[in-house]
């Protein structure tokens, strides 16, 4: 039997800005598309306009959402990990963030959320603030998760805590409140224009931010309690 045992060292700082210049460059493409498309009255320039107007789906900001929220994921689960090893009595509430975040990943390109406005908008015909119905939902699942990691949210070092209420004021902010700003916007002003455009470029800007913000908020705990990840081969000889 053989080993062979060697330390990887992640830059996760490196990888931190990486994203952080993504987001810089993805948001002057965004203004340089609504520019484009309602101002300059070019809609499309070989495609480029809608591949990264935050407006729309499947496209590439969509697609940078949907990897900063698998990079969350993929964080919390090494967090809860090291924390099931030390027998940390919150390595449960790690392991359960990091299935959420999985999930919005998914939904991030799936958009599965927006299947629940059409059954609520017919059941109980809402309109205005609610026109994209699902931020009901939303709302009533951040509440409950907020509730039920109060305990879990408090018993972080300060620093960690205001980062992830942060990040969680300025994405919900963005994913549910402008959401209804917009909704109200659209349901009376149901024509594409360039205000809609802007609302929804502070709605996607807020959501991404505060994953940006929660990404850090990882990376800084994982640097001041996680010194280093160990990988360990094993081998037979035959």
């Amino acid at each position: 039997m053989e080993k062979s045992s060697f330390s990887v060292f992640i830059y996760l700082k490196k990888i931190f800005r990486i994203i952080n210049y993504l987001f810089l460059f993805l948001f002057f493409m965004n203004i340089l598309s609504c520019f484009l498309k309602f101002v300059a009255g070019h809609p499309n320039v070989y495609g480029l306009v809608p591949r990264f107007e935050f407006r729309t789906e499947n496209n590439v900001p969509t697609y940078f959402s949907s990897f900063n929220l698998l990079v969350s994921a993929i964080l919390l689960k090494v967090i809860a990990l090291f924390k099931k090893i030390e027998k940390d009595r919150f390595f449960h509430n790690w392991s359960i963030l990091s299935v959420i975040f999985l999930f919005l990943s998914i939904d991030e390109t799936a958009s599965m959320h927006e299947l629940l406005t059409y059954p609520l908008k017919k059941n109980f015909t809402l309109t205005g603030i609610f026109n994209y119905s699902w931020v009901i939902i939303g709302f009533l699942f951040v509440l409950i998760l907020f509730i039920f990691y109060s305990r879990f949210l408090f018993s972080l070092p300060s620093k960690t805590k205001y980062q992830f209420l942060l990040a969680g004021f300025i994405f919900v902010g963005g994913a549910i409140g402008i959401e209804m700003i917009g909704g109200n916007y659209k349901y009376f002003n149901p024509e594409e224009n360039l205000v809609y455009a802007i609302i929804t470029t502070f709605e996607e800007s807020f959501e991404m931010i505060g994953v940006i913000i929660f990404i850090g908020a990882l990376i800084n705990y994982i640097e001041n309690n996680i010194s280093d990840v160990t990988v360990i081969f094993k081998s037979k000889n035959r």
